[in-house]
């Protein structure tokens, strides 16, 4: 039996890459000498020629994957929203209780970057896609990269480790109910809209909108 199942592997770029971006904050796992290591990063995604080639990121230099990440083979694993799904909302409760969930997991080999240039771009590319999605909070304007004292980036930059990864493998799910009746997929979606929870909520348009694309 082949796992993912079928029915759960996302394939549609679109949707893999608005995952990527509305989720940046990922685990990244490495393994050295029979260690495991993992670390919750934001990551900054690039496309070039309509493929997903890169992601970039950094760290803290006294965190432990900071000394093995230039040439490692990792795992960034991006969790979209996900929602647990009770059996009475299907048309009859006769299987068990499941979670639905949106994910990517993107294996490459990182390589360190230490230019400073490389960094700047970084910090601007993370802060812009964040700063866009709380557009309005703050009476201020958007913050920027340049907006950072210069003796402070200075002082910043020894105690980064900053890295790119270039994507080799990408794996996408999308666990929306695929393997039950349009009717209870329905059904659970109109529960989890009620539900008052924002990712349950999530859940539910996403079910919706399959429901609709499947007509």
């Amino acid at each position: 039996m082949a796992y993912p199942p079928k029915p759960n592997l996302e394939h549609d770029q679109g949707k893999i890459e608005a995952l990527i971006r509305s989720y940046p904050f990922a685990h990244l796992f490495t393994s050295k000498d029979g260690a495991h290591d993992v670390t919750r990063l934001p990551f900054v995604l690039d496309i070039e020629g309509g493929k997903l080639v890169r992601l970039r990121a950094h760290m803290n230099a006294q965190n432990p994957q900071a000394s093995v990440i230039d040439g490692a083979d990792i795992l960034v694993a991006f969790s979209g929203p996900d929602s647990y799904v009770s059996p009475n909302w299907r048309m009859e409760a006769n299987h068990g209780a499941t979670w639905d969930y949106t994910a990517v997991h993107v294996w490459g080999r990182a390589t360190r970057r230490s230019e400073r240039t490389f960094f700047a771009q970084l910090i601007t590319d993370l802060a812009q896609n964040a700063e866009q999605r709380f557009e309005g909070v703050s009476e201020r304007g958007a913050w920027t990269f340049s907006d950072a004292p210069e003796g402070y980036v200075d002082c910043l930059l020894p105690r980064l480790v900053s890295f790119e990864v270039e994507i080799e493998r990408v794996e996408a799910i999308s666990k929306l109910h695929q393997d039950f009746p349009r009717e209870d997929a329905a059904r659970v979606a109109e529960h989890l809209e009620k539900s008052g929870h924002f990712q349950s909520q999530s859940i539910a348009g996403l079910i919706k909108d399959r429901l609709r694309n499947d007509q």
